[in-house]
């Protein structure tokens, strides 16, 4: 006889621990959409949405993931999950100056930034740098890479 399991009843600080364990991509993409009680696990502003690292995302074979405005919206839900708490921010290519304003209105805590071929300009660089006191880490780059074509 086979027992059967019902996984949505399983205790919230137990699925925040395990959700602790996935990258929070993984949590905006699948657990977090499993049912309701997974999604309102995924929501709470602990110690999974303090750090939001995003980089190599496109490199992925999954097409969303290669979707910038996709992307930036992902990342609009996890500054709002993280309410005010997020301390590192990391990505590439898709981040605007749009973006990066959300970011800094609504983070506070940010100690660490890291943007890697990101379309932003200095004025917004700079305001993010003002409204951020607690930035420690600011890693901004260019990374050169040869056109599809030549």
């Amino acid at each position: 006889m086979e027992m059967e399991t019902d996984w949505s009843k399983l205790p919230m600080d137990l699925l925040t621990s395990i959700f602790a364990k996935l990258a929070p991509v993984e949590v905006l993409m699948g657990a977090g959409l499993v049912c309701h009680s997974w999604l309102e696990a995924a929501k709470l502003p602990d110690l999974l949405w303090r750090s939001l690292d995003m980089k190599h995302l496109n490199s992925n074979n999954n097409a969303v993931l290669k979707n910038k405005h996709f992307l930036r919206t992902m990342a609009k839900i996890a500054m709002d999950r993280a309410d005010g708490r997020l301390e590192t921010f990391a990505a590439d290519l898709f981040v605007d100056d749009e973006l990066l304003e959300y970011i800094a209105e609504r983070s506070p805590s940010l100690k660490s930034l890291t943007l890697v071929d990101c379309s932003i300009t200095n004025t917004t660089l700079m305001e993010t740098v003002d409204i951020c006191p607690r930035l420690e880490l600011l890693h901004v780059s260019d990374q050169w890479r040869p056109s599809p074509w030549s």
